[in-house]
């Protein structure tokens, strides 16, 4: 429940996932050839007709090095999930970069151009809304906060008429936003090596039940000292369950 300027808000949460059966745009394309890269977003619509968005990206250095170059491309559509063309008019800016991490802060103007979902939600959701995104392989998921219910069916029609072909959305409940949370192990950044270890180890069955390859094991097949794998992992896993206990501990009863 939120309260604003003394008014009683009980803030309403949309969610929908899209699967992306195709390819239909570069962005996705990286997206469904790197099983490794992540990305986590959140946005909000300024007015009818324009937004800010601040995209998080995880993954390889050369890969990153592909999406800086698409998001900085003006030539290079923004949005590849709807029919209509896109006259949107982007800036962006690089907040920051290291070898596995991207963030970039972009503008968008000229909305009324366009049938994006941020354009969409300016347009036909009431003003304030705002847009969590997280996205990996071929399926991205929404998560939209916003003041009331009313439009969201002129919002989930338009969508539905504009969605290409090769892109599914299956939505889910509109229903009160008790908890929004955005899931702090999305802020961890881990070094390639570490997550190149963790990677192979999962893949390889090491945190299986019961573990289906050894410490020893998983070294040879990497080509490395047992030590290295080993420290690698301890490192991942002690970031991975500080960035977690950051988000969901909570106060000790006394």
């Amino acid at each position: 429940m939120i309260y604003l300027c003394g008014v009683n808000l009980s803030m309403r949460e949309l969610t929908f996932e899209l699967d992306y059966v195709d390819r239909v745009g570069p962005l996705i394309d990286i997206f469904t050839d790197c099983s490794e890269l992540t990305s986590a977003s959140i946005a909000s619509c300024v007015d009818r007709d324009c937004c800010w968005v601040v995209e998080r990206f995880v993954g390889p250095a050369s890969v990153l090095d592909q999406i800086e170059r698409i998001r900085s491309d003006a030539d290079v559509p923004a949005v590849a999930t709807t029919e209509t063309d896109c006259g949107a008019i982007r800036h962006p800016t690089v907040l920051e970069r290291s070898p596995t991490t991207l963030i970039i802060y972009m503008f968008i103007e000229s909305l009324h151009t366009c049938d994006s979902i941020y354009a969409l939600a300016a347009r036909r959701l009431e003003p304030g809304v705002v847009i969590q995104s997280r996205r990996q392989g071929r399926s991205q998921t929404f998560r939209l906060l916003v003041r009331s219910g009313e439009n969201i069916d002129r919002f989930y029609d338009r969508f539905q008429e504009v969605l290409r072909d090769g892109i599914s959305a299956q939505f889910g409940h509109l229903e009160e936003a008790n908890r929004w949370a955005y899931d702090s192990l999305a802020g961890v950044s881990l070094s390639e090596e570490q997550r190149l270890t963790l990677q192979t180890a999962a893949e390889n069955g090491y945190y299986e039940i019961p573990r289906q390859i050894t410490l020893d094991e998983l070294a040879k097949k990497m080509d490395l000292p047992r030590s290295t794998v080993s420290y690698r992992l301890r490192r991942a896993e002690a970031d991975l369950t500080k960035g977690y206990l950051g988000q969901v501990a909570t106060p000790m009863v006394k």
